[in-house]
């Protein structure tokens, strides 16, 4: 998205410790939340988004279009929902809220009409740190957001970026240590209000910097502000994105949104709505013999590589297990797929929850396959002696007993 960028605003600043009911930091001369802030991390501190291309292509590899919008989307006329339905786009995000009291008046308005042109809407708040309130902030965003658990009304999400007024203070004059200390409180907060962890919008550049690389927030949904060819590095604490918004919007040119892709199918984009889709099982086939992998007697053995079709005993959830991470759980018996002691023993699935030795990274490889790699001993899975053996993680690398093509079961 494009934003309008305030020039004169030092007057405002004075008001600010008034106006939010909390002393200002040091240096905060700058603005009351007037609804300016946009999402528009992707570009560097003090650049404006005029200088980039609101026009860039889709990124290969991704399928599932959206948008967000804020007021500013509204300066031509209204928004046609329907006509972005027809055009593909699959998701929005919408600005309700800034700081403590702004409330976008054209937010009830395109988030039921979105929702209506059969879209999934999610809505999104501005994050003011520099009110020093993170309670309040994080009820007031909580109070207007109309969170509903369905299937059609995504995770509320939260803009933490670069305060977007002249002059304004390198990460609005906190510290890393009151940034993260604000950002917990809030998010906390929300997931106490939602029921869940809201998504996280914002940038390495803000994120790192103002945080102190803060990486404790990766089991936080993330969506990756960018405006380049490929995704941008991602914050402290995350291995992966959820959403990637790729180009900004221009509010200056007719129906220009900021331009968003999700990293998945849509029955993945489901999971994020408050009444989520159960995801479709997948199965494992190791490369090195063209197996399916086996959850053995309905789990009492360890899993090996060995089956020639997908049954019961070769389905597997895959579950987010926070930060990046995975579990896998047997359809056939519900439980877990363990990384038996640290992963000297023989990978198997009858454990009933997910502890370190259950989580997992899943490893995208160039040749379209992917591989496991432990969290308890950083080892890779393998499918050893071509299958011939139980699957064991113990590889330092990847080869070709560690590659597995991963297979949706309908």
């Amino acid at each position: 998205m494009s934003r309008r960028w305030i020039s004169t605003l030092a007057a405002a600043g004075l008001v600010l410790g008034a106006a939010l009911g909390t002393a200002a930091p040091a240096g905060a001369a700058g603005a009351t939340p007037d609804g300016d802030g946009r999402a528009n991390a992707g570009v560097r501190p003090g650049a404006r988004v005029s200088s980039v291309s609101a026009k860039a292509a889709v990124p290969a590899g991704y399928t599932i279009q959206g948008v967000d919008v804020a007021s500013h989307d509204h300066n031509l006329g209204p928004i046609d929902w329907p006509a972005l339905a027809a055009q593909g786009y699959k998701f929005a995000y919408v600005k309700a809220t800034e700081g403590e009291t702004y409330l976008n008046p054209y937010f009830a308005e395109d988030y039921a009409a979105a929702k209506a042109a059969g879209l999934l809407v999610g809505a999104y708040h501005f994050t003011r740190p520099d009110g020093r309130n993170p309670i309040v902030e994080a009820n007031f965003f909580a109070d207007n957001a109309r969170f509903a658990k369905d299937a059609q009304t995504l995770v509320p999400m939260i803009d933490v970026e670069w305060p977007y007024w002249d002059g304004a203070p390198t990460c609005y004059g906190l510290t890393p240590a009151e940034t993260s200390a604000w950002l917990r409180a809030f998010t906390d907060q929300l997931q106490a209000r939602f029921g869940r962890p809201v998504m996280i919008y914002t940038n390495a550049n803000y994120w790192n910097p103002c945080t102190g690389n803060d990486a404790s927030f990766g089991n936080h949904p993330l969506d990756i502000a960018g405006y380049t060819a490929t995704r941008p590095a991602l914050p402290a604490g995350w291995s992966t994105e959820t959403i990637w918004q790729y180009a900004p919007g221009d509010a200056s040119k007719p129906a220009s949104y900021s331009q968003n892709v999700f990293n998945g199918d849509y029955p993945t984009l489901t999971q994020l709505t408050g009444a989520p889709v159960p995801a479709a099982p997948v199965a494992f086939r190791a490369r090195a013999n063209n197996k399916i992998v086996s959850a053995d007697s309905a789990g009492n053995k360890p899993l090996i590589a060995n089956r020639d079709s997908v049954g019961a005993w070769e389905q597997f959830d895959v579950v987010d297990a926070g930060g990046g991470l995975v579990a896998l759980r047997a359809r056939v018996n519900g439980k877990y797929v363990s990384a038996d002691s640290a992963g000297n023993k023989p990978l198997i699935a009858n454990r009933a929850a997910v502890g370190a030795w259950e989580t997992f990274t899943i490893v995208d490889n160039a040749d379209g396959t992917v591989s496991l790699r432990a969290t308890v001993n950083g080892g890779y899975v393998s499918a050893d002696s071509a299958g011939n053996k139980p699957l064991i993680a113990n590889r330092t690398t990847i080869g070709a007993w560690e590659k597995f093509d991963r297979l949706p079961v309908a």
